[in-house]
């Protein structure tokens, strides 16, 4: 089906892009300005522009390799080899942009200054990676958005909130782990939670769990334009592994599938646990949420939606939706209305 949002405007990839340069960019003015107050007064435009191109040139570079370049290589490494082969290959890149910069700018003072402040350059743009990369490594470890709502607190105190939750199953999981073996089966696993990484954050998901081989996504409940975003999400999901399905079929005889159920409304949000702290959903939306999913199977459906959650969108282009009437899920007492959604025929 291919990407239905987005098109005219920046990926996601793009957009992360920008966010790092421009990042790095405000790093460097920050530096270039602090440096500037050791030097003549006539250097500290050149020591703001050396500032920002260092820091923009640097991030790009780095964020550039780290999301487009060397992505899959960090997933074949541990975190803690990923953190120090990031260290180690970028600091050379950083001293080679930081010397490159400085010839470029004639009236800088001359390389025979800088050059004792090598050492320290070296050794500090070390400890700053070292940092950087754990800390990225940790933010994709944890999730950024899950370090984020607990640094800020947001969930500290349990309050209601309206969310949409996907809940996707893995097809034949048992079949497989039996066909492939359990360190094939993993292998499996992982290439396709990281393959359907990417439609979900383009689509504005946040994966809050992986539960054996189901995923469980929400969004926040907003305008109908976005709440829309969910369904996007599925056929963006079955293009991305329909494109490498030639990779699935020669690394492991087949192409995964999967179905998926979707359900929205109230929950109570909110943090849980000592040791290891967590936000968690609660609430009857939920088990809605796990139970038209495992409707799917009984119905031989790939995406089953609640009349409820779709009257509070709309549908995305291409799209239609069928109603399969009342239907009494397991463990509820009144009926629950399914639609299954699709891809609307060619004319």
């Amino acid at each position: 089906m291919g990407r239905r949002r987005g098109t005219a405007g920046l990926g996601p990839d793009a957009r992360l892009l920008l966010l790092i340069a421009a990042s790095g960019a405000a790093a460097g003015l920050v530096i270039g300005a602090v440096r500037a107050r050791t030097l003549a007064p006539g250097l500290l435009g050149l020591s703001l522009l050396k500032g920002l191109l260092t820091g923009g040139l640097v991030s790009v570079a780095t964020g550039g390799l780290e999301q487009i370049v060397l992505r899959r290589l960090w997933r074949a490494l541990p975190l803690g080899a990923a953190i120090l082969v990031r260290t180690v290959l970028y600091t050379p890149l950083v001293i080679a942009l930081f010397l490159g910069i400085s010839v470029a700018f004639r009236r800088w003072p001359p390389m025979e200054w800088q050059l004792p402040m090598l050492g320290t350059v070296l050794g500090v743009t070390a400890g700053a990676l070292l940092f950087g990369t754990t800390l990225v490594a940790l933010l994709r470890l944890l999730g950024g958005r899950v370090i984020l709502n607990l640094l800020s607190g947001r969930y500290h105190r349990p309050f209601e909130e309206e969310r949409i939750f996907l809940f996707l199953d893995l097809v034949g999981s048992t079949t497989l782990a039996e066909r492939l073996g359990a360190l094939r089966f993993h292998r499996l696993l992982d290439d396709f939670y990281s393959d359907l990484a990417e439609p979900i954050r383009a689509a504005g998901g946040e994966v809050h769990a992986y539960v054996g081989d189901e995923v469980i996504v929400t969004w926040p409940i907003r305008d109908r334009r976005r709440n829309g975003r969910c369904l996007e999400c599925h056929f963006d999901m079955v293009a991305a592994l329909a494109a490498r399905r030639p990779r699935y079929e020669r690394e492991y005889g087949l192409c995964p599938a999967f179905r998926v159920g979707i359900h929205g409304g109230t929950v109570v949000a909110g943090e849980v646990g000592q040791h290891r702290r967590q936000v968690v959903f609660l609430g009857d939306v939920v088990n809605t949420a796990s139970r038209v999913q495992a409707e799917c199977k009984a119905r031989e459906r790939d995406l089953l939606v609640t009349r409820d959650l779709l009257d509070r969108l709309d549908l995305p282009p291409g799209l239609e939706a069928h109603s399969l009437g009342g239907v009494r899920l397991r463990g509820k007492e009144r009926e629950v209305e399914l639609c299954e959604v699709r891809e609307r025929p060619a004319p």
